[in-house]
């Protein structure tokens, strides 16, 4: 049994940032995550990044759900994007990951999103089929492009 919360406080802030950290090694990017737990909790703080924070029953942290909202200009309306989600190796198999989809699915509903979106990594196939199964959409006609802005680092 676990117990969602919504990251709404400096605490839950704080598991956020290391449950992201604990991501980018599982993703094999610790090297480039940059991100000190103080960036993280201004992103909070400032309103941009939001999150749901998974507890197991002996008051663990076992999975993150990072997201923020974007909009779609053609649709009118907002579109959620689901930055990180993460589930600690130990909580795998035990349906965290569609608990947490399903909560974030119920956010999109209620907070009246066109969409939810995503990336995967493209080695990912574990992750890539579990979307897949969720009822997730690979999108075969755009490309993601990026520029790094001056003074910081590529990715």
């Amino acid at each position: 049994m676990y117990t969602i919360k919504k990251a709404n406080n400096e605490q839950l802030w704080g598991i956020a940032a290391a449950l992201i950290r604990e991501l980018a090694v599982y993703e094999s990017l610790g090297n480039i995550c940059t991100a000190k737990p103080e960036d993280i909790k201004k992103l909070f703080k400032e309103n941009i990044l939001q999150a749901l924070i998974a507890f197991d029953e002996t008051g663990e942290p076992a999975g993150l759900l990072t997201y923020f909202y974007m909009v779609s200009t053609f649709k009118g309306k907002k579109v959620i994007y689901m930055d990180d989600l993460f589930i600690r190796e130990k909580q795998r198999g035990h349906k965290l990951g569609k608990t947490l989809m399903n909560e974030l699915t119920s956010i999109a509903n209620n907070t009246d999103c066109c969409k939810i979106e995503w990336k995967c990594l493209v080695w990912n196939d574990p992750a890539q089929q579990f979307y897949e199964k969720f009822g997730g959409k690979k999108d075969e006609e755009n490309f993601t492009y990026y520029k790094i802005p001056d003074g910081e680092t590529a990715l």
